[in-house]
């Protein structure tokens, strides 16, 4: 038997995602898929992708629509108003409290 080749050792290479999906949405967002496609899919319609079951979503365009939700834009069913300053979130766990979701451990 012979002994496994050796490897030059190689710096690693980071990538960014270009779009999100509702598999992907748990790591890059924080969001379950059901928060995903409930909540992001309908303020993203315009930039929605559907391969088979997989709904994708430009990187850019689910940045503003978090970003809209956070900062008190039209949140489809979501209630705030937009003179009342106290309704825009003031921290990441009232982001994510306006979709539904809390923070948790990382691992």
């Amino acid at each position: 038997m012979t002994a496994p080749r050796q490897r030059k050792p190689r710096s690693p290479v980071v990538v960014r995602p270009s779009f999100v999906s509702q598999d992907s949405a748990p790591a890059l967002l924080g969001l379950s898929p059901r928060k995903f496609l409930e909540v992001l899919v309908p303020k993203c319609a315009g930039d929605v992708v559907r391969v088979g079951r997989t709904v994708l979503i430009p990187l850019d365009a689910v940045e503003g629509a978090l970003r809209a939700l956070s900062t008190g834009g039209e949140n489809d069913g979501l209630n705030s108003t937009r003179d009342d300053d106290s309704a825009i979130p003031t921290s990441v766990d009232a982001v994510l409290a306006t979709v539904g979701m809390r923070r948790t451990a990382g691992r």
